[in-house]
């Protein structure tokens, strides 16, 4: 009896398996109530290029605020402080440890410095995929404040999948 559960027991476990690798996203769905940041694109409902019209009837059915800035009529920019609802397909949201970023990225095409009231930070810009987090330096790390969506200049960057944290972290910017 107990071998007959043992043998149920695995092979119920080759067939999520072979479910999770077969069918994309199953092993890696986003979670309820999270709305995906895409660099280039938008947040979430949200994206570059839609018209005010197409923007307000959006707004209230948002968990969060997102502000959007519009040229010649449509949305240029996009950016929101709010954590988890918005994260990237990686993860990134407001609130995480600003290392990722780092991870995912790597190097950003441009580093502005965005202090406030006394506080350090800077904004990292990836110009090519067309996004940017700002970034606040506080004792013993980096915090993601914000993160905003503007249309790349470049192709898009091939992602690296998220690698392991390393011993060493990346080097702190504005130093």
């Amino acid at each position: 009896m107990a071998r007959t559960a043992h043998r149920a027991c695995i092979a119920s476990a080759a067939l999520l398996l072979v479910v999770s690798v077969s069918v994309p996203g199953a092993a890696q769905g986003v979670p309820p109530g999270v709305a995906i940041i895409v660099p280039g694109e938008g947040i979430g409902p949200l994206k570059i290029g839609m018209t005010p019209a197409q923007v307000r009837p959006l707004l209230d059915r948002l968990p969060c605020e997102i502000v959007v800035a519009y040229t010649d009529g449509r949305a240029s920019r996009m950016e929101t402080n709010c954590g988890v609802a918005y994260q990237t397909a990686e993860g990134i949201t407001v609130g995480l440890d600003g290392s990722r970023i780092w991870w995912i990225h790597g190097p950003p095409d441009q580093a502005v410095p965005s202090n406030f009231a006394g506080t350090r930070a800077d904004w990292l810009v990836y110009r090519g995929a067309g996004i940017g987090f700002r970034v606040i330096y506080a004792e013993g790390g980096t915090l993601i404040q914000a993160v905003a969506v503007f249309r790349g200049t470049g192709a898009p960057a091939v992602r690296r999948p998220p690698a392991p944290m390393p011993v060493i972290p990346p080097p702190v910017l504005g130093e």
